[in-house]
């Protein structure tokens, strides 16, 4: 099992993210962070965490590429059959990836993903003791190829990809969509993706200069991947840009 937690100056939040990885139920991962070049105190604390625990791998990037290329990094480096991610300010219930492979072996599945809980930007605990707060996501069972352009139901932080079934994987380079194109290339070779819908993380929302919160280029990506990756037609490509655009304003208000 290789986890990939790409990280930019994350050192307020990283602690409790290597430690919501490093405390799961099924604990025979590796967990590959990836600095981005860092100007805080990040690579030291991975490497006293690593210290701990020798199942924590630091690399380092001399130059900041952005989320694909630091996950492309750890992808690259990663020894698992099970590829999952887990970003610095992400944060893991302790029986998510148990839970993740046991369906994900029972289905024969490519993709498997559950929903989560969203918390404040300065949510300070762990999820250890965390408390829900009825801000969940929830999340289809099924997803085809054809509802997954309509929308990106499966968070990043849940994803757990196959990699005995689908083959080596990188992230597209597109900026704001970049796990959804890979979501869409797996399901559309073939695979299946099965969720659980129930919240098995915690995604801080609203965090400030982060690549998802720029609506601009959030739907420039959207389109790309439509038009350039899926093919479709611009009427096509309009119409289910505008699902996509709907279903996160709901998703922005949970």
């Amino acid at each position: 099992m290789t986890v990939v937690m790409p990280v930019f100056n994350g050192a307020r939040t990283l602690r409790r993210s290597l430690g919501s990885v490093l405390d799961q139920t099924r604990s025979d991962l590796e967990l590959i962070v990836v600095d981005d070049a860092s100007t805080d105190d990040t690579a030291h604390i991975v490497e006293e965490v690593a210290q701990g625990d020798s199942r924590v791998r630091l690399i380092r990037r001399e130059r900041s590429g952005g989320p694909a290329a630091a996950r492309n990094t750890g992808i690259a480096s990663g020894t698992g059959r099970y590829l999952a991610f887990c970003d610095a300010d992400d944060l893991w219930l302790p029986d998510k990836l148990e839970r993740q492979l046991t369906l994900a072996e029972a289905e024969g599945a490519s993709l498997v993903y559950s929903g989560y809980h969203r918390v404040d930007a300065g949510f300070a605990g762990s999820a250890a003791d965390f408390v829900p707060e009825g801000r969940v996501v929830r999340v289809p069972t099924r997803v085809t190829r054809a509802a997954l352009r309509r929308g990106n139901v499966i968070g990043n932080l849940t994803a757990v990809v196959d990699l005995q079934r689908t083959g080596p994987v990188s992230l597209p380079d597109i900026p704001g969509a970049e796990d959804w194109a890979l979501w869409l290339l797996i399901v559309g070779a073939g695979g299946a993706a099965v969720g659980i819908d129930e919240p098995l993380a915690l995604y801080r929302a609203d965090q400030p200069g982060s690549h998802s919160a720029d609506r601009t280029r959030a739907v420039r990506a959207v389109w790309q991947v439509l038009r350039q990756q899926e093919r479709l037609s611009m009427p096509g490509a309009a119409a289910n840009l505008f699902l996509g655009a709907v279903a996160a304003l709901r998703k922005n208000r949970i």
